[in-house]
This record gives structure tokens, C-alpha cells and sequence, in this order.
């Protein structure tokens, strides 16, 4: 991923200024962000809603829609990053799962995440399978089960 894409991408759902996501681009393996830096994240903006909870004025009710927007996007980059679609270093995960938050949250029902799931775990087994390759990516449990099944 093109440094100005992934800076657009954590503009634009995470929240994070220009500046921040250009160190963050740099810092964080590129296309990828960390999962403490999510969790840093995560955690600036539940207490800035926390502070935000229980105000009236319309300014301030508009920045904590946007917070809390952000806030769960974190959440649920990290759930992806970890329960689906988990790299080998289990350290980071791609920002481009953000494009398919791009699209809306109602419209991520309509995607097979159990294919999808399927389908990189099956890569992730056969590239596991090289010479040299000591980890498997993503979650193994997931795997397991539908093997079971089969």
C-alpha cells in the first residue's frame, strides 16, 4: 500500500492528524498498523467519550458521534486483524481492511466472512508449508473446526 493511501485510510477512520499518520506509515511496517498502536488509540478515544457522555451542546455531541465512530472502528480492526485474518508476526494488521469499512458497516452483513476466513487460512496453510516457514497465520482454531466438520 502507497504511503498516501494508508495515510488517507487512518486519516479518515482512525482519526489520527496528517502528521500522526505519516509516523505512523513509517513506524509501523508501512501498510500496517500495530496492535498496541490500536490500542493506544482505542484508548485515547473511549475516554474522550467518556468526557464527552454527558454533554448537551450540540458542537461537542457531534465530535463524540465522531469519537465513538473511531473508537469502534479500532475495535473492530483489531477483532479482524486478530480473530480473521491474523499475519504471522501477530503484531500488526493491514490498514486495507478499513477499505471494507469504507463502504459502511450495514453493508459488511452482505460479505461471506466464513469464505473469506476460508480462503486465507488455506494461503496462509500453504505458505506455512514452505521450506523455511516456521508460523501460520490467522486462526488456526478457525481451521481446525472446519476441518472437523468436513
Amino acid at each position: 500500500m502507497l504511503r498516501h493511501e494508508a495515510c488517507a485510510l487512518l486519516v479518515r477512520h482512525l482519526g489520527v492528524s496528517q502528521t500522526e499518520a505519516g509516523k505512523i506509515y513509517d513506524i509501523e511496517y508501512g501498510g500496517y498498523i500495530s496492535y498496541p498502536k490500536l490500542k493506544e488509540l482505542y484508548t485515547r478515544y473511549l475516554g474522550r467519550a467518556n468526557i464527552l457522555a454527558d454533554t448537551e451542546d450540540p458542537e461537542e455531541l457531534e465530535e463524540l458521534g465522531r469519537v465513538r465512530k473511531f473508537c469502534v472502528t479500532c475495535y473492530l480492526l483489531y477483532l479482524v486483524g486478530c480473530l480473521l485474518f491474523g499475519d504471522r508476526s501477530n503484531k500488526r494488521v493491514e490498514l486495507v481492511y478499513l477499505t471494507t469499512m469504507e463502504e459502511g458497516y450495514a453493508r459488511m452483513r452482505n460479505y461471506s466472512r466464513g469464505e473469506m476466513t476460508l480462503a486465507y487460512l488455506y494461503v496462509e496453510l500453504a505458505e506455512a508449508c514452505l521450506p523455511g516457514d516456521r508460523a501460520l497465520g490467522g486462526s488456526v482454531t478457525l481451521l481446525t473446526v472446519r476441518n472437523l466438520l468436513m
